[in-house]
């Protein structure tokens, strides 16, 4: 898999993260904030993390 399709799917989880965290904003619920840190917080987590995964196992083909 190249570095291009790593960190798309990296940040396709972080825009699920972001979006998710805005879903839970709408609603004036005190249970709102639950999911805005429950759910939103570890998928964009799990979203960097995939990011600075694939930037650090990336090796240039090309090179030496």
């Amino acid at each position: 898999m190249n570095i291009e399709s790593k960190l798309r799917r990296a940040s396709l989880i972080i825009a699920l993260g972001l979006l998710l965290q805005f879903l839970s904003l709408l609603p004036l619920h005190p249970l709102a904030f639950i999911a805005f840190v429950g759910l939103g917080v570890p998928i964009m987590g799990v979203g960097v993390i995939f990011f600075l995964l694939s930037l650090v196992t990336h090796s240039e083909s090309g090179g030496k």
